[in-house]
C-alpha cells in the first residue's frame, strides 16, 4: 500500500511555520539579552509620571491613524473600480495588520487576509483584490524608502546623531535614485520588472520553478497596473502618495508625543533618529521587530544623550499598544473568518 504523497501547499505551510519558530525563537532570546540589567525602577517610574489623560491622548491619535493608513489603499480601490466603503476597509485593515504583527517579515501577513475579505465580504473579484493589495505595499514601501533616505541626508546634513556616517549620504542617495529611475522607466512604459522577470524566467530550472513563476507573474501584473496608474490616474495615485506621507507624519507626532508626556520632548534630529531607528527595527524579519526594538531604541537613546531609560520606556509604550490593538484586531479577524456573511459594496459607496 503506497503512502498518500503530501501537497506542495502542505510541504510549505511546515516550512513556513519552521521558519516562524525558529525566528520566534531568536527574537526572544534577542529581547531577553536586551532586557538584561534594566533599571526597571527608573522605567517604571517614567511610565507611571503619565496620565490617564496622556494615554488617551496617545490612543485617540493612533485610532485617527487608522483611516489615514487606510485611505492610500481605500483611494487605490477606487481608481479599480472598486466601490468599498472607507469604514469597512479600514475594518478589514485593522485585522489584517493584527496577523501581520505575528508573523515574521516587514509588515507581511496579513495581505492574504485582506484579499479573502474583499472577495468573500464585497465580491471583489480576486484578481483586483490581490492587485490591489499588492499596489498598496508597494506604495507603502516607496513611502517608508523616501521617507527613511530623506531623514538620513538631513541627519547627515546637520551631523546629527549616530546615523550622521560616511555611508549614509550615499546609500540614501542611492536608493532615491534607484526610486526615481523606476518610476521614469514605469512613466515611459519601460517595464523594468517585467524585462528583469522575463530574463529570470529563462534562466529558472529550479524545484521551485512553478512558484517562481507565479511570484513573477504577479509581478509584472502589478507593475503593469502601476505603469497604468502613473499614465491614466496620476491625480488618484498622487492622493494616494499624499495619505502615505500624512500617515508619516502621523507617526512622527506619536513618537514626539510619547517622549514628551514621559518627560523627554525631542529635538528634530533626536525624533527623525528614533524613529527611523523603530521602522527599521519593524523591518527585519523578526515578528514585530521582537528582540530588535528592545536592543535598539535603548541604544539610539542612550547614544543621543537621553539615557537608555527613555528608549526602554517608549519600547513598553509601544508593545502595550500594539498588544492591545493586535487582540482587538484578531477578534475582528475572526469574526470575519467565522462568519460567512457578505456587506453590501452598494451599501458601502454611501461613504
Amino acid at each position: 500500500m503506497t503512502t498518500p504523497s503530501r501537497s506542495p501547499w502542505a510541504d510549505g505551510l511546515g516550512t513556513l511555520m519552521g521558519w516562524r519558530g525558529l525566528l520566534l525563537v531568536l527574537g526572544l532570546a534577542l529581547a531577553w539579552q536586551a532586557l538584561q540589567d534594566v533599571p526597571w525602577r527608573a522605567v517604571w517610574g517614567q511610565l507611571t509620571g503619565m496620565t490617564p489623560a496622556t494615554l488617551l491622548i496617545l490612543l485617540a491619535l493612533n485610532l485617527a491613524l487608522l483611516p489615514l493608513m487606510t485611505a492610500r489603499w481605500w483611494q487605490l480601490l477606487r481608481t479599480l473600480g472598486v466601490p468599498v466603503g472607507l469604514f469597512p476597509a479600514c475594518a478589514y485593515r485593522f485585522a489584517a495588520n493584527a496577523v501581520s504583527s505575528l508573523t515574521p517579515g516587514p509588515h507581511f501577513g496579513g495581505e492574504p487576509l485582506l484579499v479573502y475579505l474583499l472577495h468573500r465580504r464585497q465580491e471583489v473579484p480576486l484578481p483586483t483584490a490581490a492587485t490591489s493589495v499588492a499596489l498598496d505595499r508597494m506604495l507603502e514601501l516607496w513611502a517608508s524608502l523616501v521617507v527613511l533616505s530623506g531623514s538620513l541626508i538631513l541627519l547627515t546634513a546637520t551631523n546629527s546623531g549616530p546615523f550622521a556616517k560616511g555611508w549614509a549620504l550615499p546609500l540614501a542617495i542611492t536608493v532615491l535614485t534607484v526610486l526615481a529611475t523606476l518610476l521614469a522607466a514605469l512613466f515611459t512604459g519601460r517595464r523594468p520588472l517585467s524585462r528583469f522577470g522575463a530574463w529570470l524566467a529563462r534562466f529558472n530550472r529550479t524545484t521551485h520553478a512553478d512558484t517562481t513563476n507565479r511570484v513573477l507573474t504577479a509581478v509584472i501584473q502589478g507593475e503593469a497596473m502601476a505603469e497604468s496608474l502613473l499614465q491614466r490616474h496620476r491625480r488618484p495615485l498622487l492622493l494616494a502618495n499624499l495619505c502615505s506621507l500624512g500617515h508619516w507624519l502621523g507617526v512622527f507626532v506619536e513618537f514626539w508625543l510619547m517622549a514628551a508626556f514621559l518627560g523627554q520632548p525631542l529635538s528634530v534630529a533626536q525624533l527623525l533618529t528614533v524613529v527611523m531607528t523603530a521602522r527599521l527595527a519593524f523591518l527585519t524579519p523578526l515578528p514585530a521587530g521582537l528582540g530588535v526594538l528592545e536592543s535598539a531604541l535603548p541604544w539610539v537613546t542612550a547614544a543621543l544623550g537621553l539615557g537608555t531609560v527613555l528608549g526602554l520606556s517608549l519600547c513598553l509604550l509601544i508593545r502595550c499598544r500594539d498588544l492591545l490593538f493586535s487582540l482587538a484586531g484578531l477578534g475582528l479577524a475572526m469574526k470575519y473568518l467565522t462568519c460567512p456573511g457578505k456587506a453590501s459594496t452598494v451599501a458601502n459607496n454611501a461613504e
